[in-house]
């Protein structure tokens, strides 16, 4: 095997299984790498990777291994590796005191530690691992490589598979990164619900293909009510204070949903932190709409989506009065509008700009959390966040 390649894959998200694993053993065995990096490049891609957005970190594992590039930080830690041992599906079986002694070692000598029990372990094991002048940080050096008698030629066009590694050109695939506005538009506009209005006046050209085939050529035009999405949305922002690192990225939500010309009706309102007796609808003018107003209007008939990172103050959730909205005062808590946002609103949406690792850090995550299923404002986050919508 090559440990640090599969390593790198599956530190980096690429949900490599040990059936596709020796499958792409079987292929480098039956020569379909053709002795070229090129070649195995695209074999190993073509075997592991199941889906796009895992193509660049594929690219991102394929150039550290293979041409030294730099160390992505998700594999710089012994804790991965250590984690990856652990794992009864690793082809090494080792003892809690092996186990013990590799905490002690650092990186590069856990690596080459790894290395030497791979070759040495007894029994059939699907190849080996030879690291060639590279420090033994990478399992192809700028000399060559081969694994188990597999060989592959320097000079045989790998230069081309390294550099397409390096420029990454798939990044944009990704689903865990942040979202353009054509991305968010993307994945909204399968917020629908499509129903028959108005007059049977609109061709109906698949239906009038069928009778006309059947009717052995004879045209016969079928008309059918025009389909209309029934999908009311309700957008609500949070603004300013530690949400203004993501300004550019609610924006880019709000001009994707307002664009659509897809929904029903959509509205957009403000807040700051926590929702309270008001959502403004334009913060430099102080302009708002009162959220008891809102709840009575758009309550159950709209579908709510919230943006916001819930990282607050606890006393602005759980105190009276706990709102540090330009001096106002709220005899209602933060958390009780929001337990009635949340029982107006059966479909509903919280979309968290933050990481998502860090939302252990807030106690108001998790309590915001329990009264709206929150999802990431990623790509792969926003289509989980739609489909609780539909």
């Amino acid at each position: 095997m090559f440990p640090a390649f599969f390593h790198s894959l599956r530190a980096l998200g690429v949900p490599v299984s040990l059936t596709e694993w020796l499958t792409l053993l079987e292929a480098l065995s039956k020569g379909l790498h053709r002795d070229s990096l090129d070649d195995f490049y695209r074999l190993a891609r073509s075997l592991l990777v199941k889906d796009v957005a895992h193509f660049d970190a594929f690219d991102q594992a394929f150039a550290y291994c293979f041409r030294d590039a730099a160390l992505p930080d998700d594999l710089a830690t012994k804790d991965k590796i250590l984690e990856w041992l652990k794992d009864p599906l690793s082809p090494l079986q080792l003892s809690q005191e092996a186990l013990a002694r590799m905490e002690a070692l650092t990186l590069d000598e856990l690596l080459r530690e790894l290395e030497d029990r791979l070759r040495k372990q007894e029994g059939p094991h699907h190849g080996g691992h030879h690291w060639v002048g590279t420090g033994g940080t990478s399992p192809f050096g700028a000399k060559g490589s081969h694994v188990s008698g597999i060989s592959f030629d320097p000079d045989g066009g790998g230069g081309r598979a390294v550099l397409q590694a390096f420029a990454r050109k798939y990044r944009n695939l990704r689903n865990d990164l942040t979202l353009d506005v054509r991305q968010i538009g993307v994945a909204l506009k399968r917020l629908r619900d499509l129903r028959d209005v108005g007059a049977e006046e609109w061709l109906d050209l698949e239906a009038t293909i069928d009778k006309t085939c059947k009717n052995a050529g004879e045209i016969d035009l079928i008309f059918g009510r025009e389909r209309e999405n029934q999908v009311r949305v309700l957008l609500v922002m949070d603004s300013g204070g530690s949400m203004e690192p993501f300004r550019e990225l609610s924006e880019r939500l709000f001009s994707a949903a307002h664009g659509l010309n897809h929904f029903k009706d959509f509205r957009a309102f403000y807040f700051h932190n926590c929702v309270y007796e008001n959502l403004y609808t334009n913060l430099d003018t102080d302009e708002f709409v009162t959220t008891a107003e809102v709840i009575r209007e758009c309550g159950k008939t709209y579908r709510l989506i919230v943006v916001g990172d819930a990282a607050m103050a606890p006393y602005e959730l759980l105190i009276a009065n706990g709102t540090l909205e330009r001096r106002r005062t709220c005899t209602v808590k933060g958390i009780d509008w929001l337990r009635l946002l949340a029982d107006a609103f059966p479909k509903r949406a919280w979309m968290n700009p933050l990481q998502e690792s860090s939302w252990g850090y807030y106690d108001t995550v998790a309590t915001v959390g329990g009264l709206f299923p929150m999802f990431p404002l990623t790509l792969e986050g926003l289509e989980l966040g739609v489909r609780g919508l539909l």
